[in-house]
């Protein structure tokens, strides 16, 4: 009886085995511990990283915030100059593609608190493009499942027309009544605070059609006035607490500080003569937080200096000898500060900026917009609240309406030392303000270029509509000293 029970326990057990070894390959290739779709929180989570998470060196180099001299400038700052720039390529596409799954994905699920994120994604990612290229493919853009593999090219002023409508929609879309924002790792997925950057990120992109205030297809002053003038309906950034920004640790593997580590910021790298004279003409306190002295106490102005970008290289580098590094918590701290994509002091500026130049009458003074940028610079880099009072006091830093937009453009370009990207050199760009030292550390016949070269893959893959796009804007010159729309 014992020996039948065995037997019959034993042909069980085969039998068990050969059905689960007929099962198909295929069955194995799911692991059930992961996701077996994606969703809009798991495609937000990565979306937000790849926008938030940025090295800002090359741009600092471009603003002359800081000066690189191990190869020199030239292979920094001005390596667009054959189109092959890794900080803007057309790989903004690749990451509009997850935008617009997002989006997608969020509709087909009810999921409509992430609908106004995916407009304001595409607002950026999109002027971060037109901003640096000129024309670019917009509205024929993203239709690769529907076989369009070559997009033409939308001119400048409709993209900027049509991004901030994007932008005025994405208000309308935002709600925290809709529900959490799962997967939100810059403001824990509360939609009132997107909305808040949403419109203060309309702010900046009208600040950059400065040189089109009279273009009444833009209509740019009214929509100034709008925002500012309706906080009920656009909410603005109120502090630093609303600031756009990813905060590092020192424990998520990927999520330290992007230049930690980075040796040649500490051997190869020096402050900008310019930017510190700026700063120690102003008796600006800024400068011990980020700035280490050539020698002697830390917070004494003398003992700190720059180099200046436009020398050669080797005299660049014996310059270095006697000028300032970048403070040593940049490569050396995972944690360090946050990196803002934007933060409330630009926003002061930008309304600050509006104000000066006439283009709204309500919002308050642009002396208080400015002091308020100025205060929060200052509250950013944990000055003494005390000196931070007396520096508004400070004979070149005291508003004064006759040199208002020279003084808030140097505010904003102090203000965004190792942040906000390229928006310093944009805004530079466009201002004209501070004037950035050239020379043969710099190449480009001592020219400040004015934009990036279409990418060859572009050129290799989509070559008549890039070639349409170039000839109507440059005469067929895809030039980096061309000057596009936005800045004519």
């Amino acid at each position: 009886m014992k020996r039948r029970t065995v037997l019959q326990l034993s042909a069980v057990l085969l039998g068990l085995s050969l059905l689960s070894s007929c099962k198909k390959y295929s069955d194995f290739q799911t692991n059930p511990n992961l996701p077996a779709s994606a969703t809009p929180a798991l495609l937000l989570t990565n979306i937000c990283y790849s926008i938030f998470y940025y090295d800002n060196t090359q741009a600092a180099f471009a603003s002359r915030h800081l000066t690189y001299y191990e190869r020199g400038n030239s292979a920094i700052d001005y390596g667009w100059n054959q189109g092959t720039n890794d900080n803007y390529s057309f790989d903004n596409y690749n990451l509009l593609r997850q935008v617009t799954q997002m989006d997608e994905i969020a509709t087909e699920t009810g999921q409509t608190q992430y609908l106004g994120l995916t407009k304001f994604f595409r607002a950026l990612l999109y002027s971060q493009m037109t901003e640096v290229y000129g024309d670019i493919p917009y509205s024929a853009s993203m239709q690769a499942t529907s076989g369009n593999y070559k997009p033409t090219y939308d001119s400048q002023e409709s993209i900027y027309k049509a991004l901030l409508q994007e932008l005025e929609e994405a208000n309308n879309l935002l709600d925290d009544g809709k529900g959490r924002i799962n997967g939100d790792i810059v403001y824990d997925g509360r939609a009132s605070q997107w909305k808040k950057l949403v419109n203060a990120f309309r702010l900046r992109l009208l600040i950059h059609l400065s040189k089109k205030e009279s273009n009444t297809n833009l209509d740019i002053k009214s929509q100034f006035q709008a925002i500012v003038s309706d906080p009920d309906k656009y909410p603005l950034l109120g502090s630093n607490d609303d600031n756009a920004q990813l905060v590092f640790n020192s424990t998520a593997p990927d999520n330290y500080y992007p230049t930690y580590g980075y040796l040649s910021l500490s051997t190869a790298v020096s402050m900008e003569k310019g930017f510190v004279k700026i700063l120690k003409d102003r008796s600006d306190p800024r400068l011990f937080a980020i700035a280490a002295p050539v020698s002697g106490a830390e917070g004494v102005f003398s003992n700190y200096e720059g180099v200046d970008a436009g020398m050669t290289v080797a005299n660049q580098q014996t310059a270095s000898a006697d000028a300032s590094r970048i403070k040593a918590r940049y490569y050396s701290d995972k944690t360090n500060e946050p990196w803002v994509l934007l933060g409330y002091a630009e926003q002061e500026f930008l309304i600050a900026e509006a104000i000066a130049r006439n283009w709204i009458t309500a919002g308050g003074s642009a002396q208080s917009h400015y002091e308020n940028g100025i205060s929060a610079s200052m509250n950013f880099y944990e000055v003494d609240a005390a000196a931070a009072s007396s520096y508004l006091t400070g004979a070149l830093v005291t508003y004064n309406a006759g040199s208002a937009l020279n003084q808030i453009a140097i505010q904003k370009y102090i203000a965004m030392f190792m942040n906000s990207g390229w928006e310093p050199f944009l805004e530079q760009r466009r201002t004209g303000i501070p004037t950035l030292a050239v020379g043969p550390g710099t190449v480009n016949n001592g020219l400040v270029p004015k934009r990036w070269m279409y990418p060859q893959t572009e050129k290799d893959n989509n070559a008549d509509n890039v070639a349409t796009a170039i000839q109507s804007q440059f005469s067929g010159d895809d030039n980096v000293n061309s000057s596009m729309w936005l800045i004519q």
